[in-house]
């Protein structure tokens, strides 16, 4: 190697993050990354989505949204962790102004796996459900059913006689599937069996969010036993977390498989398929379907959570996680559209066998869409219990991986901010944060937990992470710089920065994200549950959820810049700079990223020029001390150096 590139360079810090665990195997590492995509939300959110907004319409602004924006960011955070074998806080040592953004990883992900464990209670009540001689939401003669209950697949096909009576009008519910009688019945409210046994039973639903009601103590051993689950799969982190992630990402996929061959069988299914890949293009024309594809994009494949920074930092350097990125968003979009067509399928024979038209058989929206249309939908196959055994497990498993990629980036970020004080104390901590999540989740096992819920899952995650994703966007191609980026790639994988990572990170996502949340704000409706409306204090609370995880960071980017020396103008520019601490895993890499950076120099019109064309940048260094990059990165590759 030339001897100008030759620097002081502090081993330590390299060979302290190359000690960390590596993952057994690049099969490993995509098919946990798959995992962390496929949460139990998405197996039926993506669908509801899609069917609420105009079909195939919606797939339109959610693949491109997925694709242009949530990919290039997926990379980029794989590639940042890998290159610098870093996890979630000290990644950012990239860029220090922004290192609170590890503490509001750490807050998001803390929130959601207080309430998402209890998604996780209701499926395996149900699964327990699914084991009964009949199904118990099929009927009406239960100790929860009320005079209004209609057995299920009769509301209103069968159910009323009276709707040809010229004194009789129905009212239908939009979020639930029940009617109201008028004229000589205004009072008596009529719900499906499978509703009631949602509400009723599953739920046990109370008046408000302010009738606390009862604890649900078998819901609080499912959440224990749950969390036994996580905590046993969290042990020796990346070591257990992919052994795991082999089961519960695989199994729901083949279940998932079943199901649609079942559905397949039976008529109805076609037509079903049919209104999910047809579009209504008129749909496009509102800006509704295209803010809710930005949340589902990111929602869906992950960036902005702070996980895959956890996952890439246990990479090896040279690793390709361009083609692992790639690969996995590709699977994990694949899957979330045949899942779309396994839903419809069902969906279509459940419109079939009730009469009521494709358009109209869901009124369930939400979350709530796995709980009550599908349970009704399987009560239509032939020995629906085992069905419905296997529908649920196919919601339990990826439950399990979602709530396992929100606690690993907690301690990863506890644990890279006290290396010397957790040290190896893994288990204890990871046991007191265990203890501290089931703690903060009993209320939730209440009869307003279903309440309490949905209002977290309305304001906690949503806006917080397109705006994360804005700041990422910037940071990555116009802080750190595209130029860096490129530079980083070719060392780590021997070719330059992708263009379509290049153009989209600094001017496609930003653009497009931060119109979006703007949008978004302005066209904000408070949250609702079927007809009850959340009292003021409770949507105020709902939006301190939603700041509390944003505030810290610019709290910590104010205590940064104060503790730094000089003006302010050079506060700034200090903690815009990589910290010292930041640099190649590989320390064979080191002296050509010690030597070009303090040999090259940019400004911000270069660098606008490296962004839309991908000329200049550190390529000419490169050439002037006779480094062959690619070459390197074989001889790093095939350990020849």
């Amino acid at each position: 190697m030339d001897s100008k590139i030759n620097g002081d360079d502090d081993k330590e810090e390299v060979l302290a993050e190359a000690s960390k665990l590596k993952w057994s195997s690049r099969k490993e590492f995509i098919i946990s990354l798959v995992g962390y995509s496929l949460g139990l939300a998405d197996i039926w959110r993506v669908p509801y989505l899609t069917y609420r907004n105009g079909g195939g319409a919606f797939l339109i602004p959610y693949i491109f949204f997925m694709v242009a924006c949530g990919m290039p960011l997926y990379f980029l955070e794989i590639l940042t962790s890998q290159y610098a074998g870093k996890g979630t806080w000290r990644v950012w040592d990239i860029c220090p102004l922004f290192r609170g953004l590890g503490i509001t990883f750490l807050i998001v992900n803390l929130i959601l796996a207080v309430y998402y464990m209890m998604r996780k209670a209701w499926t395996i009540e149900y699964i327990v459900a699914s084991c009964s001689i009949e199904l118990p939401w099929t009927s009406c003669g239960n100790k929860w059913n009320t005079p209004g209950c209609v057995q299920s697949g009769n509301l209103v096909t069968n159910a009323y006689p009276a709707y040809n009576s010229s004194n009789v009008t129905m009212r239908v519910n939009e979020s639930a599937n029940s009617v109201s009688l008028g004229g000589n019945d205004t009072s008596l409210v009529y719900m499906s069996s499978v509703e009631e046994f949602w509400n009723y039973k599953i739920l046990d639903i109370s008046s408000g969010i302010d009738d606390i009601g009862e604890l649900n103590w078998k819901y609080l051993l499912y959440i224990l036993a749950c969390h036994v689950i996580v905590w046993l799969s969290l042990i020796k982190s990346i070591q257990s977390i992919g052994k795991m992630m082999y089961i519960t990402t695989i199994t729901p996929v083949v279940l998932t498989i079943i199901l649609w061959i079942r559905a397949l069988t039976l008529p109805g299914a076609t037509a079903g398929m049919s209104y999910f890949i047809t579009p209504d293009f008129t749909r496009l024309a509102k800006s509704e379907v295209w803010i809710e594809a930005a949340f589902m994009a990111f929602y869906t494949l992950g960036p902005a959570w702070g996980g895959l920074a956890m996952y890439g930092s246990h990479n090896r350097f040279s690793d390709n996680c361009y083609r692992d990125a790639v690969i996995s968003t590709v699977l994990t979009a694949s899957y979330g559209l045949f899942n779309g067509l396994v839903t419809f399928s069902v969906i279509g024979v459940l419109s079939h066998e009730s009469g009521i038209p494709l358009d109209k058989v869901i009124t369930s929206g939400g979350f709530s869409l796995g709980f009550v249309a599908f349970p009704q939908a399987i009560t239509y196959f032939p020995f629906p219990q085992v069905w419905a055994f296997i529908f649920f497990l196919v919601l339990l498993l990826p439950g399990l991986d979602a709530q396992t990629v929100m606690m690993e980036p907690i301690l990863c970020v506890i644990e890279e901010n006290f290396p010397k004080t957790i040290g190896k104390r893994r288990i204890p901590l990871l046991t007191g944060l265990t203890v501290i999540t089931f703690i903060m989740g009993i209320p939730f096992a209440s009869q307003a937990g279903v309440y309490m819920f949905q209002l977290l899952d309305w304001y906690a995650g949503t806006w917080t992470i397109l705006l994360v994703a804005v700041t990422e966007a910037i940071v990555f191609s116009w802080v750190y710089g595209g130029d860096r980026l490129s530079r980083d790639v070719s060392l780590m994988l021997g070719r330059r920065l992708p263009l379509f990572v290049r153009v989209t990170t600094a001017f496609v996502t930003p653009t497009a994200l931060t119109f979006l949340v703007l949008v978004s704000v302005f066209k904000y409706k408070p949250p609702t549950y079927g007809t009850y409306v959340y009292p003021g204090y409770a949507q105020i609370i709902g939006w301190c959820f939603a700041l509390v995880s944003l505030v810290p960071f610019f709290i910590y980017m104010a205590w940064l810049v104060k503790r730094q020396r000089g003006s302010l103008k050079e506060r700034f520019v200090s903690l815009l700079k990589p910290s010292t601490e930041w640099g190649p895993a590989d320390e064979n890499s080191v002296p050509v990223y010690r030597a070009s950076e303090r040999t090259y120099t940019r400004s911000f019109k270069r660098l606008a020029w490296f962004n839309l064309t991908g000329r200049g940048g550190f390529d000419k260094f490169a050439t002037e001390v006779g480094v062959d990059i690619p070459e390197m990165y074989a001889m790093n590759r095939d350990g020849r150096v």
